[in-house]
């Protein structure tokens, strides 16, 4: 299984909350003026996917809506399903020995900021009763002033193995995160409420997903 490059090669839109995207749809929760996140959660359950495009599901803290540093973790295909951890853009560890994926499991993500340069990632397969906590550090080039968690995310993505590859996503049918949160350093919890759509857009502009927010669930619809 080869994770090397889930998040990688993503065009990334700043700041806008309406965002379209080549390989991802999805929400992003900015913090707060003056606050930052430690923690992001999401269930979501494994669709039934085939064919050889690819697909991430994943849940992660980014430094900011550049997502230059972004902690999380998810599942990926790749004609065949596993489970990852990350602190991108270092190499993400495949923890599917350790969390195996099947269609229509109940999958839990928590990422945690535990200093501004390592995290944790927690995986649950609640299905198969599966977990693993994976620890996770940024690369030790990062610029300890952009390790700033200001962006919590909730995405579907297509993800690149060749860099400046433009791919498609499998059909995925309709994903929803549920019980989604985000813990602030201030302590206060939050829900998606506020969060900004991003959509998966084709080269030659066509839509192929539709996203729905609410306080404490994600739905990203696949379009045809």
């Amino acid at each position: 299984m080869k994770v090397a490059t889930i998040l990688g090669g993503v065009c990334f839109a700043a700041t806008s909350f309406a965002a379209f995207d080549l390989n991802r749809g999805g929400a992003v929760l900015k913090a707060p003026a003056g606050d930052s996140f430690t923690s992001v959660t999401g269930t979501f359950s494994v669709p039934n996917l085939s064919g050889n495009s690819r697909l991430s599901i994943w849940v992660g803290i980014g430094d900011t809506t550049d997502q230059t540093y972004v902690v999380g973790g998810g599942i990926v295909y790749n004609r065949t399903l596993g489970s990852w951890a990350a602190f991108y853009p270092e190499t993400a560890t495949d923890t599917s020995s350790s969390v195996p994926v099947r269609a229509s499991d109940s999958i839990t993500v928590t990422a945690s900021l535990t200093s501004p340069n390592t995290g944790t990632v927690v995986i649950e397969n609640k299905t198969q009763n599966r977990k693993t906590t994976q620890t996770v550090a940024a690369p030790a080039t990062a610029d300890p002033e952009r390790l700033t968690a200001l962006a919590a995310n909730w995405f579907v993505q297509g993800y690149q193995v060749t860099p400046g590859e433009l791919l498609t996503t499998p059909n995925f049918g309709t994903i929803t995160f549920t019980a989604v949160s985000a813990t602030l350093a201030s302590g206060k919890s939050v829900g998606a409420t506020g969060a900004g759509a991003y959509e998966l857009q084709g080269t030659s502009g066509q839509m192929y997903s539709k996203t729905t927010i609410s306080a404490n669930q994600i739905q990203v619809r696949r379009q045809q």
